[in-house]
């Protein structure tokens, strides 16, 4: 009895971290729109892969924007091409958001001249195609 109470006992605690990962990665999925906390720095541009068709054009903001408050709107245009699933946003080399759709808000956005990039990814997250753009503004 006691060896099939540790075993039932060790198949929950397996499943209860299967079902942890799979729910972290649905929620990472889910979260594609949504902008970042400070994640890592930027990849050099040299790791850039061919953009084999996809594009990227920042719409807003504006070259010499100067914008108030934290929060910046953020819109743009795709072309996907053969491989780009979404778009990483990087503010002053460091990731701020991953974006799916072409609308969204960058937050956290510190008062200074700050230079936006677009890059566009693969779903894989770490494959960044020769498929970007940017964009100097400033808060205040």
């Amino acid at each position: 009895m006691k060896k099939s109470s540790f075993a039932l006992s060790a198949a929950v605690v397996i499943f209860a971290a299967d079902l942890a990962v799979a729910q972290s990665n649905h929620d990472h999925m889910q979260g594609m729109d949504m902008p970042m906390k400070k994640m890592e720095k930027a990849s050099p541009q040299s790791a850039l892969q061919p953009a084999e068709g996809a594009s990227v054009k920042i719409v807003s903001p504006k070259a010499g924007d100067v914008l108030k408050g934290d929060q910046i709107p953020l819109e743009f245009k795709l072309t996907k091409g053969k491989r780009g699933e979404h778009v990483h946003a990087y503010v002053d080399g460091e990731m701020v958001g991953m974006f799916k759709t072409t609308k969204g808000t960058l937050n956290g956005i510190k008062p200074g001249k700050h230079t936006l990039e677009l890059r566009f990814t693969t779903a894989d997250h770490n494959t960044e195609l020769d498929a970007t753009d940017k964009v100097s503004f400033a808060t205040k």
